[in-house]
């Protein structure tokens, strides 16, 4: 691939060297996008309680052949938890008196379980989830679809994830989709900065389902803070959901391991690049050293990547640790975390002269747009004469992009806002 040319010839200084500039690239852009971005989108701990039972704080994973169930209750209390299977009632248990709980139990990795579970005392501290059966990788290109909602970065704004799909007409009061054949992107970075973002992916992870059963589409495209947390790289963890984690006595990437939890399985099968109809979606932009990649390609390298127990430990510093050769340590740092990269370009928004790298990018991917996160812009943006539009808005998921197809290779662009208000995107040329 372009992008990894002349990578055989690393030896292990210029390993610690590529190491040390992905490190600070990834500490300037944070503490740029910090100081110039999000001043007004990341607001301090606030002096309320946190919400952390039911799917704010819940965590499933498998572990020694058997499912593992924590949750945590409003108050220290005695819990419960009841399994079902097609409604039949397979389990139920209860726990001594404690604030976490967990529960463990045999499990079908093919049948879908209920979960019903919380406080025994507290009835409003009731809750119920389900459990599907393991993920398989979804596909990565489509074609012919009429109508598509995109979601920039997300970082754990639930409540305002729901109030756009809500003015939007699609879900109801219950999180249920209620639209019909539209898909919905999210562009990644649903982790980090906000203070619900374990909220958020349960939402997701059920929604996925909803949206199938009515013809729809959900596409989850990973970003850099997907990939940071599978690192276990938590700088800009929120203070409410590292405290979930202390609270279930565990890290927060265990939390969300590729290959054990069950949240973490199913984000591990999700792609970085999309493509629908004649429209690519990348979280941070495609560039030309990742060009020769195809689709599948790149989503082949990125699931065996994420697959592979050394991942979190591909930022230390030790080799030992790594236990990888510095060839392919390298490999994938360039992978993840280079400046170029899939999940941290900047480029196509923060400049106005890369239009023969786009057209190139476009060219081989046979695309008219990219449509991307990653950079905050104040509002949905289009750059390079609409070649590109930019969906991270500074104010997280207070706006959405709403492409509608008008003829046989064409998409119409609006700015959803959360009042319900569409307006189209104006394309200066």
């Amino acid at each position: 691939m372009i992008g990894f040319m002349g990578i055989s010839r690393f030896n292990h200084k210029n390993r610690s060297a590529t190491l040390q500039r992905c490190k600070n690239s990834i500490r300037v852009f944070g503490i740029l996008s910090f100081l110039l971005f999000f001043q007004v989108a990341v607001p301090s701990l606030p002096a309320q309680k946190f919400k952390l039972n039911g799917e704010y704080g819940l965590w499933v994973q498998e572990a020694n052949g058997q499912l593992e169930v924590h949750w945590i209750t409003s108050a220290a209390d005695s819990g419960f938890l009841t399994v079902y299977n097609d409604g039949e009632r397979h389990y139920h248990f209860t726990t001594p008196s404690a604030q976490a709980h967990r529960v463990a139990f045999a499990r079908n990795p093919r049948a879908a379980l209920t979960l019903r579970y919380g406080s025994l005392m507290d009835t409003p501290d009731q809750h119920e989830t389900t459990i599907y059966p393991d993920p398989q990788r979804p596909t990565a290109t489509f074609s012919n679809v009429d109508s598509i909602f995109v979601l920039g970065d997300i970082h754990g704004q639930f409540d305002n994830v729901v109030q756009l799909l809500t003015a939007a007409k699609l879900i109801d009061a219950q999180l249920n989709w209620i639209g019909s054949k539209q898909h919905l992107v999210v562009l990644g970075d649903m982790f980090d900065r906000g203070h619900d973002v374990t909220r958020v992916l349960w939402f997701l992870y059920k929604l996925e389902k909803s949206i199938e059963q009515r013809g729809g589409k959900l596409h989850i495209v990973l970003g850099n803070h997907e990939i940071m947390t599978f690192c276990n790289d938590l700088r800009y963890l929120s203070g409410k959901e590292n405290l979930i984690a202390a609270t279930h006595g565990a890290g927060y990437s265990e939390m969300y391991h590729p290959r054990r939890s069950i949240i973490g399985k199913w984000l591990a099968t999700k792609p970085g690049l999309l493509k629908i109809d004649e429209v690519l979606f990348a979280h941070g932009g495609v560039t030309p050293a990742f060009a020769n990649y195809s689709i599948q390609s790149f989503n082949d390298s990125l699931s065996a990547f994420l697959n592979e127990e050394s991942l979190r430990y591909l930022l230390d510093d030790s080799l030992s640790v790594v236990k990888m050769d510095s060839v392919r340590h390298a490999r994938r740092l360039l992978f993840f975390f280079a400046d170029n990269s899939v999940f941290w370009y900047r480029g196509y928004v923060t400049t106005d002269t890369l239009q023969g790298d786009l057209q190139y990018v476009l060219k081989k991917f046979k695309s008219e747009l990219q449509v991307v996160g990653h950079t905050p812009v104040p509002t949905i943006t289009p750059f390079y004469a609409g070649n590109v539009i930019a969906a991270n808005v500074v104010n997280f998921v207070s706006e959405m992009l709403l492409l509608v197809r008008s003829g046989k290779k064409k998409y119409q662009r609006y700015r959803y806002k959360m009042t319900g208000e569409v307006e189209p995107l104006e394309i200066q040329q």
